[in-house]
């Protein structure tokens, strides 16, 4: 089927553009936002994706407000319009590319609203093509780029609107496409194989940092990198892809978790620069956001899933402090972060993780899936 974009040459193959090169049923075409206060008292993500082989769209919305932490769920059959990103009442629009988007909840039965505008601070940094293989199969191969930027608009739960003002929320924003498990063989009831995934983002004295590291058990690393991007005046300053990175030569961390969970509290990072500099940083958390709920392990919810070929909604709610840290679609969480430099505090940001299975440097076992023992952890 013909859709506005195939009066562009963009075409990659003869067929329309709405029709992928692959016919992989796990080949997906996603947007990720997130987005908080500076006190963690508001904690808030946005997700869209669209699945051609599965012939399914989804999308999600959660906030965190007052301790629990509440979520609009959408799943419909995919449009005919890869430039439209909507699903039921939720929406992502694209205003100005790489500078500029919008994510709206319009009105519904369900409680939850939302206008919110994206509005970069940095270039797009390009994070490449990451490939990782499991039992002879394409575990994941996508691409991606990430932005941070601050938010500006408004969240409604059940009447009661929050406004965020300019210099109110901050967070990130990544795009990323290609093959990665999705659909009904993620459920909560199954283990999926070992995995330490650790994303730290980083708005210090007007510079953006991001450290992050994938592990195998052994505590090698299948990929530890990190650099520093520019943080630009106005999204209208904001160069389509950044260019300007500071690199990261090594970096090594120490983590407290909470106790009898993988959540991290606080954590302490050495950083060595190309230069052979190092920065010394700590980090302690405050509030966290579970991305169950945007669909990531859910046993319903989880991306991809084909919920009879009709527009399909539920909300969720839970007490963030009633959460059992031991579910497996507790595990993949984000919790926003001070951070500090020889006590001082010098910026802000937010850690994501996945910490699941072995990983012998921490002294987790193969049955310990989820939970640890011991406050101090060094890598």
């Amino acid at each position: 089927m013909i859709s506005r974009f195939d009066d562009y040459c963009l075409h990659q193959t003869p067929d329309y553009l709405r029709v992928p090169g692959t016919t992989d049923r796990n080949f997906y075409d996603r947007y990720f936002f997130s987005g908080y206060t500076l006190a963690g008292d508001v904690v808030f993500g946005f997700a869209f994706g669209r699945y051609p082989n599965r012939f399914v769209q989804d999308a999600h919305f959660t906030v965190l407000l007052d301790g629990v932490q509440h979520t609009l769920h959408a799943s419909d059959v995919l449009g005919p319009d890869p430039s439209r990103s909507i699903v039921g009442p939720l929406e992502v629009e694209v205003e100005d590319p790489m500078r500029v988007l919008r994510c709206r909840v319009g009105k519904n039965d369900r409680g939850i609203s939302c206008d919110l505008e994206f509005r970069a601070e940095t270039g797009a940094i390009d994070e490449g093509r990451l490939k990782v293989g499991r039992e002879g199969m394409a575990w994941i191969d996508q691409t991606r780029f990430m932005q941070y930027g601050r938010w500006i608009g408004w969240i409604e739960v059940d009447g009661r609107r929050r406004k965020l003002a300019d210099g109110d929320a901050w967070g990130l924003r990544d795009k990323s496409w290609g093959i990665r498990l999705i659909g009904e063989q993620h459920v909560t009831q199954r283990r999926g194989g070992q995995i330490f995934w650790m994303n730290v983002v980083m708005r210090i004295e007007n510079r953006f940092y991001v450290i992050r590291t994938l592990d195998h058990a052994d505590g090698t690393s299948h990929e530890r990198e990190g650099y520093c991007a520019p943080l630009y005046g106005t999204a209208a300053e904001v160069p389509v892809g950044e260019t300007a990175l500071r690199r990261v030569k090594r970096w090594s961390f120490e983590l407290d978790c909470d106790a009898g969970t993988r959540r991290v509290a606080a954590g302490r990072y050495c950083v060595t620069w190309e230069d052979g500099s190092e920065s010394l940083i700590e980090g302690r958390a405050l509030g966290t956001l579970w991305y169950a709920g945007l669909g990531y392990n859910h046993e319903h919810w989880h991306h991809g899933l084909d919920h009879g070929g009709v527009l399909v909604m539920e909300r969720e709610s839970w007490d963030a402090g009633q959460v059992d840290m031991a579910r497996l679609d507790r595990q993949f969480l984000a919790s926003v972060m001070e951070f500090r430099c020889d006590g001082r505090v010098v910026g802000f940001g937010h850690t994501e993780q996945l910490l699941m299975g072995e990983y012998r440097p921490f002294g987790w076992g193969e049955a310990d899936y989820t939970a640890l023992s011991g406050p101090r952890l060094s890598s």
